[in-house]
């Protein structure tokens, strides 16, 4: 608000301090969703990797409208997975996609497989831009470097020249840090531990696809 009396010669604006906005933190429980998805015999528990990647997905609707894309990505394939799962009942992700593929069901657009695969292309480029924030590089290079480096090998020409004219207004870790929490050093410390808890789940779903002969490289 503006006080003073603007009819005087004297008149000058005096600024009211708005309370600051103090984000929740937006890390612990996710990090525990994720932390209990514990491989076993090389395997992620289903039910507990998909309540955990669903967990995540409000992030986006944190860090702003730049990202929508990659939540439609994440969010969209997630409820795929889920869909294939209350179909098909399997103990574990390799599992469903296991039968998925002995039923000649796999290569479909809309198979688990490719819901996996494209939720997991999303997931190394979120999981790439906050390892380097972390790091110490800011939120909007992070970004552009993530991509660089991830989903952009998955993209032709027109859907890469979108995503580099969108990730120019990516935030920086000072504006990204105030979405996911009260201060930036506990944000930054979380999402360290996030990140530790991520990359053995996402470097197994990395390697089953491989292995498995389902990481298509097929550009879109």
């Amino acid at each position: 608000d503006v006080g003073g009396d603007p009819s005087s010669e004297t008149y000058t604006p005096k600024f009211v301090n708005l309370p600051t906005f103090m984000a929740t933190p937006f890390f612990p429980e996710v990090t525990a969703a994720w932390t209990a998805a514990k491989i076993e015999n090389d395997e992620i528990p289903a039910k507990e990797f998909l309540e955990a990647a669903q967990k995540f997905v409000p992030i986006f609707d944190r860090l702003g409208k730049v990202f929508y894309p990659v939540k439609a990505d994440v969010g969209g394939n997630v409820d795929k997975l889920l869909k294939a799962l209350a179909a098909s009942p399997a103990p574990s992700l390799q599992q469903l996609i296991n039968a998925e593929k002995a039923a000649g069901k796999h290569t479909d657009k809309n198979s688990a497989a490719c819901a996996l695969l494209w939720f997991k292309r999303a997931m190394e480029f979120v999981f790439t831009m906050l390892q380097k924030v972390c790091q110490g590089v800011d939120g909007t290079k992070a970004a552009k470097e993530a991509y660089a480096e991830t989903l952009s090998k998955y993209h032709g020409f027109m859907v890469k020249k979108t995503f580099d004219m969108g990730l120019m207004a990516a935030p920086s870790t000072e504006t990204m840090t105030k979405t996911l929490g009260p201060d930036q050093d506990s944000v930054l410390k979380e999402m360290t531990e996030w990140v530790g808890v991520a990359k053995p789940l996402l470097d197994n779903i990395h390697s089953y696809l491989s292995s498995a002969g389902l990481d298509d490289q097929s550009k879109v």
